[in-house]
């Protein structure tokens, strides 16, 4: 039975595989230009290419959808990566695990959980929820991971790695663009891993949404102190200006189309995971301290 890994370079896909491989599996992890995790069966593909996508996928019986691209690529490129993710898995008949992130539901007020009603407002939400509205419509069983803001090894591009683990683990402080009393959920990319795996693994899973358990939600000032106290770094946030996105989109295409979000840091963002739990039982999260300290070690290799 072999499990194939779409987008395995980085992020949740690098995570999926890595872990995959840990647990003995057989593991094909698909990339354009190769990274993948040790003893995984490294293969290219392209996404854009439906007879690309087709034959990575071939003899899968579970296909991990973790592909990603830039924000300014979205509108354009992951319709059709999608699509191909669909046909290829539809032609060999494998169950598909949606890697997601929580923008399809838009501004909300309260906790999320999987019966908060889908109001996406900007056009990248928008199409997030289409996307996952198209994967559930898939001939084949279709489970979708969604994940709040993730930081550890392999997270690339991540807010709460790159602007508070990464430099703190350098000695320099951390930044931050948006108010810092804030609770916000950020989950550890080893967790989020595990619950795409336990997903992929149970039919309890197919057809639904569920949100991947992460430790206990913290303010950011509180995860930038509690990061500090880990890495012996008691340097105080900088508090930057919200502007200072809008000025470094135009020199880093990564945060381009990112103030769509800025709800999402405005405001409370609190992620209830009790459904997955109560459904597959307690999935042991990493405590914020142990992947703090797994990240910075990740960041300074």
């Amino acid at each position: 039975m072999t499990a194939v890994v779409l987008g395995a370079s980085r992020g949740i896909g690098w995570a999926v595989a890595r872990q995959l491989v840990a647990d003995g599996r057989e593991v094909r992890a698909v990339t354009r230009s190769g990274g993948v995790p040790e003893g995984a069966e490294d293969v290219r593909g392209d996404l854009m290419d439906r007879a690309s996508t087709l034959k990575a996928v071939e003899g899968a019986s579970v296909i991990h959808m973790a592909a990603n691209v830039f924000y300014s690529n979205w509108l354009e490129m992951l319709p059709t990566m999608v699509e191909n993710a669909i046909a290829a898995a539809e032609a060999v008949g494998a169950k598909i695990v949606f890697a997601d992130n929580l923008y399809a539901y838009g501004p909300v007020s309260g906790p999320l959980t999987e019966d908060t009603p889908e109001r996406p407002a900007g056009p990248k939400e928008k199409l997030r929820s289409e996307l996952g509205k198209r994967l559930r419509a898939a001939s084949v069983p279709v489970a979708t991971c969604r994940s709040s803001d993730y930081y550890g090894p392999g997270g690339t591009g991540s807010l709460s790695g790159e602007l508070v683990v990464k430099p703190m683990a350098a000695g320099k402080a951390a930044m931050w663009f948006w108010p810092l009393d804030l609770p916000h959920t950020f989950a550890y990319l080893a967790d989020t891993a595990r619950a795409q795996i336990v997903l992929g693994d149970d039919e309890r899973a197919d057809g639904k949404v569920w949100h991947a358990p992460a430790a206990e939600t913290l303010t950011v000032r509180e995860f930038v102190a509690l990061t500090g106290q880990v890495l012996g770094n008691a340097r105080k946030p900088l508090r930057l200006p919200a502007w200072g996105v809008t000025v470094g989109s135009l020199f880093d295409k990564r945060l381009r189309g990112s103030g769509e979000m800025d709800h999402q840091r405005t405001a409370p963002w609190v992620v209830d995971h009790s459904a997955f739990e109560a459904t597959f039982g307690p999935l042991p999260v990493t405590p914020h301290e142990q992947a703090i300290e797994e990240t910075a070690r990740w960041y300074r290799g």
